[in-house]
Parts: structure tokens; sequence; C-alpha cells
């Protein structure tokens, strides 16, 4: 037989229990006591325990798992609870895009302070609530590729929030909603979801129907965020019309979800998809932009453009003539078009004496054709 399939272990004495097999001689200065493959009964382990053995080896069956882990905990205490939400909020953290974690994202470090605040209160409502914890266990923590933008459109919404002043209730509904807003997308069938190509007129129609799954789903919820089944049903709304599922217009459509059809839409543009590659976040704004005629809401969309940063601050942008930057400066008129400190010239040198600067709201002819974040992009710390 495999070795592997009948592994040995050590165990001590008091764990042992009838009808276990020794793996190995039981050996106590120099005289064999038992030999291996002998089944041990409860006159032998009186005996091993009456003449001072510590541990033997042994084969564990399927029966005997129990008793092994009992063994391994013996070896360790369990972590505190304030321990073990600490390592749940790093992970849920840890799954937070490079780019739109709050330190990187925000226009500044005062609203950055802000949203971070908000966060926390979201993670001790989320880790201390058993009924917003299942609505993670639902959400499969947002590690499923139907959420994976989920939680970049969490924070930029935050940081619109942070622009139009709401205040703290009203930050953590608002924050609450927009984690939870595309929910229903885990009850659409997944052979729609991951089709390869376009969808047919049926298959889409199946889709439209997750703002009413997640509607009916937030509704449960309801008690602990008020708006969240709102922004489920509507962030697919339109501002002046043509949205679904209702067709509302206008200030009809909670100014929430408003929020919420806006980063949703930014953060699924530059979020890499099975069926297309992600778009340059100065590409996406600019189809924003064309969406402010018929689908973004005016006030909401400039609140956007002033309170994130689409390039963050630390980024590495290599640009259509060779060189690589990073922004500096973010012009009001264009935010999304950064002043960049050139770091490598075109051959790739690095340029370590003149620091040139490229201002690309001024050079229009110059184009964005990568971006990464460093790895070391900081998230909110352990508080």
């Amino acid at each position: 037989m495999d070795v592997l399939a009948r592994p040995e272990f050590l165990l001590p004495v008091p764990r042992l229990k009838p009808g276990m097999e020794l793996s190995r001689n039981v050996v106590l200065r120099g005289a064999t006591l038992l030999r291996f493959s002998t089944v041990l009964n409860d006159d032998l382990i009186q005996r091993l325990r009456g003449i001072g053995v510590d541990s033997v080896h042994v084969f564990l069956s399927e029966d005997d798992f129990e008793s092994y882990k009992q063994v391994l905990l013996a070896h360790d205490t369990p972590p505190a609870y304030e321990s073990t939400l600490r390592a749940m909020r790093d992970i849920f953290l840890a799954n937070i895009p490079l780019q739109a974690r709050p330190a990187t994202c925000c226009a500044d470090d005062e609203r950055a302070q802000r949203v971070e605040e908000v966060m926390d209160h979201t993670l001790d409502l989320l880790l201390g609530s058993r009924q917003l914890f299942q609505l993670l266990k639902e959400a499969d923590f947002f590690l499923t590729p139907l959420l994976t933008h989920s939680l970049a459109a969490w924070v930029y919404s935050l940081c619109v929030g942070v622009e139009l002043e709401y205040n703290l209730p009203a930050m953590l509904d608002l924050s609450i909603a927009s984690l939870f807003y595309d929910i229903g997308m885990t009850k659409v069938p997944a052979n729609i979801l991951f089709k390869p190509g376009a969808l047919s007129e049926l298959e889409y129609a199946e889709v439209k129907k997750h703002t009413y799954y997640g509607r009916n789903i937030l509704d449960d919820y309801a008690n602990l965020s008020p708006r969240a089944p709102i922004v489920a049903f509507e962030h697919h709304e339109n501002f002046y019309g043509g949205g679904y599922p209702r067709n509302k217009r206008g200030d009809a459509i909670h100014e929430f979800a408003q929020i919420v059809a806006i980063t949703d839409k930014f953060a699924a543009l530059i979020t890499e998809k099975a069926h297309r590659e992600r778009k340059d976040p100065s590409d996406a704004v600019e189809i924003l932009m064309a969406y402010t005629k018929t689908a973004v809401s005016p006030k909401v969309f400039v609140a956007f453009l002033r309170s994130v940063r689409v390039y963050p601050r630390n980024a590495l942008i290599k640009l259509s003539t060779g060189e690589i930057g990073t922004p500096v400066e973010y012009p009001s008129h264009k935010p999304y078009r950064p002043v960049l400190r050139v770091l490598f010239d075109r051959e790739g040198n690095e340029v370590l004496h003149l620091r040139r600067q490229i201002d690309l709201s001024l050079n229009p002819g110059v184009k964005v054709i990568s971006f990464t974040v460093p790895e070391e992009a900081p998230y909110p710390p352990p508080r």
C-alpha cells in the first residue's frame, strides 16, 4: 500500500485509543516493548502509561481524525476574537484593487482619511452583525468574477459622498448600499453571465433582472441600510431617461443610485473582463463624459472628477512617446489628464537629473498606453 495512504503520526499516549495500530516498534531503554503493526487495546495503553512512555507512532484512520485534530490544537491556543476580526478585515481590504485604495485614489489626504473612517465603521458592522456577515457570504466576499469591480466602485462612491458633504450616518448608509449594489448578479444564470461574445435580447433581459434580485435580497436588510434596496434597484437608471428597470429620470432616481451609476460604470470600464481588456482611466472618463448627455447626473459626475484621482498618485504611467512618468499635479479643468514627472525616457533610461514634465491636459496627442500601481500602495492600517 502507498505509504501516503497510511501515513504515520506521533501521538501522546493520553491521546491513544483502542484499535489504533502501531507504525513503529515501541522501544524503551533499548528494549522493544511492542512491535509495529500491534493493534492497541485498553490494557496495552494503560501499560504504556504506567511505564512512562510519552508518545508512540501510529497509523491513523478516518475514525481517528477528531483525535488528531485535538493533538494539533493542543500545541496552540485559539486567537483572540479581536485578532480574528483584524485578520478578516485585512483579508477583505486586501481584495480592493491597488488603484482604488483611499490613500491612492482620493483627491487629497483629508478625503482619504474620511473615507477610511467610514470604511472602518462599515467593517465594524459587517463583522459585528450576523445579518451583514450573511450578505458577505452571499457575495462570496467579492471574490467572484461578477463582483470584482464592486469593491473599487465602493471606495469611489465614498469619495463622491465626501465631496457632496454627507454626514457620517449618510456616509455609512451609502457605504453599505454601494458595497452590495450588484449582489443581484449572483442570481443570474452563470451560462449567461460567462457567455463569450454578445448576448441575445432574451439573455440580456435575464441579466437586467439582477436589479430585481438585488432589491429582493437587500429588502431583508433594510433595517441596517434603508437605501441599499433602492440603490440595487435603481443603479442602471439613466439621469435623462432610457435606463432600467423603471425608466426613471432626474431626481426621481435616488442620489445614492446616481453615485453608484457612475462609480460602477467607471470601475467596470477599468477592470479587465473575460470578453474585453480594461480601458485606460482617461478613456473611461471620456466615455462617462459622453454619458453625461444621456445617462449620468452632471452634479454627481463633477463630484466624481473632483474627488477621485483616476490615476493614483503613485501610479507609473507609460505613454505613447515611450516615456514613463508619475502624476505630480491634476489640472482642475482635466483632472483625468494629469501632469507627469518623467521617470524614464523613451529608451528606458532612468532620468536622474533633469526632471522633465508632461502636461497631458495640454498634449491630447500623447496617449496613455498602460499604467500600474506599485504593490506597496497602502490601504487603511488596522486600528
